[in-house]
């Protein structure tokens, strides 16, 4: 009776430890898990990085369109050399 008692008591308290919250699927020890959609960690990483490349990229062009038009306006400004 003391043992069932003890084991009782001690399965009581062992159910109040833990994480408490949402539990975080850990990282699988081998393979790659299904990927779960729009919510799967890859995915929006996946995204993330073409945003960024989009960027990278769309900040390269408006840099080489700035220097040309830097460059066609000190054309302009400049005016030509007059022989002495």
């Amino acid at each position: 009776m003391r043992t069932s008692l003890l084991l009782l008591l001690s399965l009581a308290a062992l159910s109040a430890c833990g994480l408490r919250g949402d539990l975080v699927r850990p990282v699988p020890l081998w393979g790659d898990p299904p990927n779960e959609g729009a919510l799967d960690p890859r995915t929006i990483q996946a995204a993330k990085e073409a945003a960024e490349a989009e960027k990278a990229r769309e900040d390269a062009e408006r840099k080489a369109a700035d220097e040309a038009r830097r460059q066609q306006l000190e054309q302009q400004a400049t005016p030509p050399a007059t022989p002495q």
